[in-house]
C-alpha cells in the first residue's frame, strides 16, 4: 500500500519541497508569535494551564513546544526526502550513519536557534512601536457602553478609580524585579459594588499612598491599549467576581511599562536561542574532532554478478 500511494503522489523537487516546507515553519513561528504577544489562541490555553496547576508559567517554553510540535511534520518530511534523494543513504556504513546523524543534529540546533533569535529581534522591535503619550487631546469616559467604539492611542480617561481593587503584576528577573500595579476605573455615578470593567488603568508612583474611598472622578492621561492586561492579571479579576468586558482597554502612562513584557520575552527568547547556538557549535567542534574535515565515505556497492 505505501508503495502504490508513493508510485501514485506527483513527485516533487526536493529544491521546491524544501522551499515549501520552510515557508510552513515560517508560517508556525510568525502564528504563535502572534499569539504570543496577543496572549490569545493555544499559548493562551497553555499558559492558563500552568497557572491553574503551578501558579506561573514559562513565557519560552509555551512558546518554543507548539511551535516545535506543529513544524515537525515539514522538518520529518524533509528529512525523509533527504534519506531518499541521497546517495549515501544507500549503502551506508556505521560511521557513515554515525556521521550523517551528527550533521542532522548539528543542522537542527542552528534552525531552532536562528528562528528564536529571529523572534527575539521581532519582538524587540514591536517593543520600540509602543510609546505613552503624556498629552492627548482625546477625551474617553470609563462607560461600558461606548467601548467597541473606542480605538487604540492616546487618550485623557475620566472615571472613578477603584483603589480598593488594585492587583499588583510581579516577574522576578534574573538581575532585577519589575512590577506594575492596574486598578479599575468606572464612568461615575457607577455601583461599586458589582460594576461591569471595560477600563483599566497603570497606576502611578504618587498612587502608592492613595488608597482613598472611590468617591472622586479623576483625569488620567496615557496610551489605551486593548485588551492588554497581563494574563495572570485578567484571569485574577475574572475569578474575584469582576465582569470584564470584551474589548477591554488599559490606559498606559509608561512607556517602560509598555514596553517591558516585549522586553522580557525578548530576553527569554535570546537567552534560550544562546544556549542552543553554543549547543550547536559544540557539536560542531565535535564533528570536527571526530572525523576532521572529510566525510566518511560510503562502502561502494557491488553490483550483482561481478
Amino acid at each position: 500500500m505505501r508503495g502504490w500511494l508513493k508510485s501514485r503522489m506527483p513527485r516533487v523537487d526536493r529544491p521546491v519541497l524544501a522551499r515549501i516546507m520552510t515557508l510552513w515553519v515560517l508560517v508556525v513561528l510568525l502564528y504563535f508569535l502572534w499569539e504570543m504577544l496577543h496572549y490569545s489562541g493555544l499559548y493562551a490555553t497553555l499558559a492558563e494551564w500552568q497557572f491553574d496547576q503551578f501558579g506561573q508559567f514559562a513565557p519560552t517554553l509555551t512558546f518554543v513546544l507548539p511551535v516545535l510540535l506543529f513544524a515537525s511534520p515539514a522538518l520529518l518530511l524533509l528529512r525523509d526526502r533527504h534519506q531518499r534523494d541521497d546517495p549515501r543513504y544507500a549503502d551506508r556504513s556505521p560511521a557513515v550513519a554515525a556521521h550523517i546523524s551528527a550533521v542532522r543534529f548539528r543542522q537542527f540546533l542552528f534552525v531552532v536557534a536562528s528562528a528564536l533569535l529571529s523572534a527575539a529581534v521581532v519582538i524587540a522591535l514591536v517593543a520600540f512601536t509602543r510609546t505613552a503619550y503624556q498629552r492627548a487631546d482625546r477625551i474617553v469616559t470609563a462607560d461600558p457602553a461606548g467601548v467597541t467604539a473606542v480605538d487604540s492611542g492616546a487618550a485623557t480617561l475620566r472615571g472613578t478609580i477603584l483603589y480598593d481593587r488594585t492587583a499588583a503584576f510581579a516577574q522576578n528577573l534574573l538581575v532585577t524585579r519589575r512590577g506594575v500595579r492596574f486598578a479599575p476605573i468606572v464612568a461615575a455615578g457607577t455601583d461599586p459594588a458589582m460594576p461591569e470593567i471595560a477600563y483599566f488603568i497603570e497606576l502611578e508612583p504618587r498612587d502608592q499612598a492613595r488608597m482613598a474611598p472611590n468617591v472622586r472622578v479623576e483625569d488620567r492621561t496615557g496610551t489605551l491599549v486593548r485588551n492588554n492586561l497581563p494574563g495572570s492579571i485578567e484571569r485574577l479579576y475574572r475569578y474575584a467576581g469582576l465582569r470584564v468586558t470584551r474589548p477591554y482597554y488599559v490606559l498606559y502612562n509608561s512607556t517602560r511599562t509598555m514596553r517591558a513584557p516585549y522586553w522580557v520575552v525578548a530576553a527569554q527568547l535570546t537567552l534560550a536561542g544562546l544556549v542552543i547556538l553554543i549547543a550547536g557549535l559544540l557539536q560542531t567542534v565535535h564533528l570536527r574532532r571526530t572525523y576532521g574535515p572529510a566525510t566518511p565515505k560510503a562502502r561502494p556497492t557491488v553490483a550483482a554478478g561481478s
